[in-house]
């Protein structure tokens, strides 16, 4: 096992990132998550992940005035 903080095996990403381990095979198996595989051993790069989290980031700021100007009208 690595003990770094580069690469985490599935039991710390669960712990840091909040991402269950049968999702982590889900999303593995579907090859949505990067990760590398070292003699049946599952291990991900903290850079990648992050990377990974930050290209499926969800801009809300862009609407939020057009929200905010349907709840005014609302109320």
């Amino acid at each position: 096992m690595l003990h770094n903080k580069k690469w985490l095996d599935p039991k710390k990403l669960m712990l840091e990132y909040g991402i269950a381990i049968s999702t982590q095979a889900l999303y593995r198996r579907k090859k949505k998550i990067p990760y590398s595989k070292i003699g049946g051993f599952i291990y991900y790069n903290r850079k990648k992940i992050d990377a990974w989290i930050e290209s499926h980031m969800i801009d809300v700021e862009e609407d939020l005035p057009t929200a905010v100007h349907s709840l005014q009208d609302v109320g």
